[in-house]
């Protein structure tokens, strides 16, 4: 067991883990840790910037890797993502004021905007990537991060697509905070993050593979993606962690599979099948299976 150096941002208790794996990756090697406490799953040690590669981002590399995106030659791979929360946030806030966290090149507000009757900005710390948001959108980009943005209870809705995995476990808290502070009394979070549930049961199945096996299907040993991903959600910890600052929870859902249009068929078949599997379970069941979950939140008020 070890005491890691911050608390746990579930149990808020200073955070005694148990390690879980070991992953390397090009930039480096890095542990995945579980808290005894509530089995919140956290990167560390970590990379001295788990975020680089998006920091380095320029203007050319993003044209060269998303240009065709951008032109309408093909579907973002999060395309039906998109388009599902797109319909869920018009369920629960059919007009006003919505901000998108950490909105990379825009990809989510442009559906957000095409569809109409909400008033949308982002916030993006890339100064390379709010740029290009601009440019493509016309539509207000924040550069910098959620607790740069001054104006108290401003929006009616936040939404964080992929967003709060790369938040690191100490700041998790005050992050959760600031998305109450802008939300107005009553107003809505949506976050799709990565299931830590599904996740962790696929690490221990690569780690029964013989090592022939496993250099063939994982990626440089990083099932977890630890070399950015820095907090690991499951759904009861991520449901807690809003509930204990000040929101009700409305919802916990499986959300639609990513379409990886790069991955091999058998793969995105592979998808589609533990996303049909989940629907057949249930919501209630699901968690154990599910690639990734939808929470949606409520500020109280």
């Amino acid at each position: 067991m070890n005491r890691l150096p911050f608390d746990c941002p579930v149990c808020q208790r200073p955070m005694d883990a148990i390690p879980v794996t070991v992953e390397t990756s090009k930039r480096g090697t890095v542990s995945i840790q579980r808290c005894t406490g509530c089995g919140l799953h956290v990167t560390y040690p970590r990379l001295d910037d788990p975020q680089g590669e998006y920091k380095a981002m320029t203007a050319e590399r993003w044209q060269a890797k998303y240009g065709d995106i951008d032109r309408g030659e093909r579907l973002h791979d999060r395309d039906q993502n998109y388009r599902e929360e797109t319909a869920l946030l018009r369920q629960y806030v059919p007009a006003g004021r919505v901000l998108d966290v950490g909105c990379n090149a825009g990809w989510l507000l442009g559906y957000l905007k095409n569809a109409g009757g909400w008033q949308v900005e982002g916030v993006e710390p890339s100064a390379v990537l709010a740029e290009i948001a601009r440019g493509r959108l016309n539509v207000p980009i924040h550069t910098g991060y959620l607790a740069d943005l001054k104006e108290d209870a401003a929006y009616d809705a936040l939404l964080a697509t992929d967003v709060i995995e790369h938040i690191a476990p100490e700041d998790a808290p005050a992050f959760i905070d600031d998305i109450r502070r802008l939300l107005r009394p009553g107003g809505y979070f949506f976050a799709k993050t990565p299931n830590a549930t599904f996740t962790a049961a696929k690490s221990r199945l690569v780690r029964t593979m013989p090592g022939t096996v496993r250099r063939r299907v994982v990626r440089a040993e990083d099932v977890w993606n630890a070399k950015e991903h820095t907090i690991h959600w499951d759904a009861p910890n991520l449901a807690r962690a809003f509930r204990e600052r000040g929101f009700d929870i409305e919802r916990v859902m499986v959300p639609l599979p990513v379409e990886t249009y790069g991955t091999p068929l058998p793969g995105r078949l592979a998808r589609r099948g533990i996303y049909a599997t989940t629907r057949l379970l249930g919501e209630a069941r699901a968690f154990g299976i599910a690639q990734d979950i939808l929470l949606i939140a409520r500020r109280q008020l």
